[in-house]
């Protein structure tokens, strides 16, 4: 595919600068896209390049806006109750819809439905604008909004997935996930300190106006990247009784047995998936709980300088990924990354100092993005191209739905039990509280202790099991056909 896309061009017309004439050595000049090709782990295909460009600008519009929304907020009114309500609307509504969605990118076009829903947003994120100019903004009509978008993300990301499975080679899924990783941490690194000087210069409007920019220029973007795709793809072909059709309107309990089917068929990619799940809901509940740890110890300044040593941590971690190349043996790097992940997690529990603090957390964003990377790489090689949103939507719930448990547990774990525990006169306080400390935020480290012990444990258990640890990536002279061999999993 990737040649395909430059036969019949001369080299300089790809670059935009004409022909070229040869020189002294009769050998023509590289244009920059080739120069860029000519690196190891850069040639990704051009079309991936757009993609990711576009989701990058839509990602950092997107964190700007959240970031400003959140303030906005809890200077509003004042509750921090309030702003958890934000999130979870955010979130939660995705897991009813994702199954219906991945279903329903198996059949539609990726470039339509990533259209579609790109145009939704935008009106929706042109609304808030309107009622924030008019001085009408109200936190229902933010729950409301965030409810809505994530119904229509929830359609967005399992055709965003697949589709970078496709317009990558398997031998490259790991440098692809590097790109995505730097992506995420950059916007984590920048977004917050961009949004914060927009507000206190030209307020919320402007922010909002800044992201619908971005998120427009992204979509073009995407949209490019798509452009050899149709934009209606035909549906499986009906039976008698029209079976292709219902099964894209029956809804989302089809879809999640398609879904479960394709891990029924293969138990050691079941394996992986309460593998993926639970490594997650653990690290979110860890990183939500960094915020009142730090919080509570050391200030809300060391809140920013924690977070941005720990977003340059996972800038480079991405980097090395890109610049690695090929790998094979995924799991063992994913849950080897895992295991020095859950020794940096039991470090944060006890740290105490700021420089401690930084450290630990540059190293556990580092090591962290190399396990998503080479988690995210298999699943593209292993999952059957005919399946891969309906699986990738399935994955995306049991993640999300995890994640908000294990959050919310955590919370009560800390509130109700750890926090009284290691008090100064608590029951712990002789105890576990001589190598935690006691006092505030110590309930908080108690639980970055045990969750560090889990994350252990769960990688483990993955390098011990023999089928696990011999998972790997597609090898480079595999075509896709080999990674798809596995017959798609139809929905009933």
């Amino acid at each position: 595919m990737r040649g395909a896309l430059f036969d019949g061009l001369p080299v300089g017309t790809r670059a935009g600068w004409g022909l070229q004439a040869q020189n002294s050595t009769g050998r023509q000049p590289m244009s920059v896209w080739n120069r860029v090709r000519s690196f190891k782990g850069f040639d990704l295909g051009r079309r991936f390049y757009y993609l990711w460009c576009g989701e990058s600008l839509a990602i950092i519009g997107t964190v700007l806006t959240e970031f400003a929304l959140g303030v906005w907020v809890y200077t509003t009114t004042g509750s921090a109750l309030a702003f958890a309500n934000v999130v979870l609307s955010a979130t939660l509504p995705a897991v009813v819809f994702l199954p219906l969605a991945g279903g329903l990118a198996d059949r539609v076009s990726h470039r339509l439905i990533i259209v579609c829903c790109d145009v939704l947003l935008a009106l929706l994120l042109a609304g808030v604008i309107g009622l924030l100019w008019f001085e009408r903004l109200e936190p229902m009509h933010l729950y409301i909004f965030n409810c809505m978008a994530s119904i229509v993300s929830a359609f967005r990301t399992p055709a965003y997935q697949a589709s970078v499975s496709a317009l990558v080679r398997p031998e490259k899924y790991t440098q692809a996930s590097g790109f995505i990783s730097i992506t995420k941490n950059a916007s984590s690194l920048v977004a917050p300190l961009l949004a914060g000087m927009i507000m206190a210069k030209a307020g919320l409007v402007s922010v909002l106006m800044v992201d619908l920019i971005t998120f427009c220029t992204g979509t073009v973007l995407v949209v490019k990247a798509l452009s050899h795709m149709p934009w209606v793809q035909r549906a499986p072909a009906a039976g008698k009784n029209g079976e292709g059709q219902e099964a894209v309107l029956q809804g989302a309990l089809n879809n999640v047995k398609a879904g479960l089917r394709f891990f029924v068929a293969n138990h050691v990619m079941a394996c992986l998936l309460f593998y993926a799940v639970l490594r997650n809901a653990m690290l979110s509940m860890v990183t939500l709980m960094m915020a009142p740890l730090l919080l509570s110890t050391l200030g809300s300044d060391s809140l920013g300088i924690a977070y941005t040593w720990a977003a340059l941590g996972g800038l480079l971690g991405a980097g090395l990924l890109v610049f690695a190349g090929n790998q094979r043996r995924l799991m063992v790097m994913a849950a080897g990354a895992d295991l020095l992940l859950s020794v940096c997690v039991i470090g944060l529990g006890m740290a105490s100092e700021l420089v401690a603090y930084c450290a630990i957390a540059f190293c556990a964003i580092m090591v962290a993005s190399i396990a998503d990377a080479g988690v995210n790489a298999l699943w593209m090689s292993r999952i059957p191209a005919g399946n891969r949103a309906s699986v990738f939507a399935l994955i995306s719930m049991l993640t999300i739905a995890g994640s908000s448990l294990a959050i919310v547990g955590g919370g009560v774990l800390v509130d109700h039990w750890f926090q009284p525990a290691l008090s100064v006169d608590g029951a712990y306080a002789g105890s576990i509280g001589v190598w935690l400390g006691v006092g505030q935020g110590r309930g908080v480290g108690l639980l970055f202790v045990i969750t560090g012990m889990g994350v252990a444990m769960l990688a483990l258990g993955a390098l011990v099991y023999g089928p696990m640890r011999r998972l790997e990536g597609a090898r480079s002279e595999e075509t896709q056909d080999k990674v798809d061999e596995t017959e798609p999993v139809r929905a009933l």
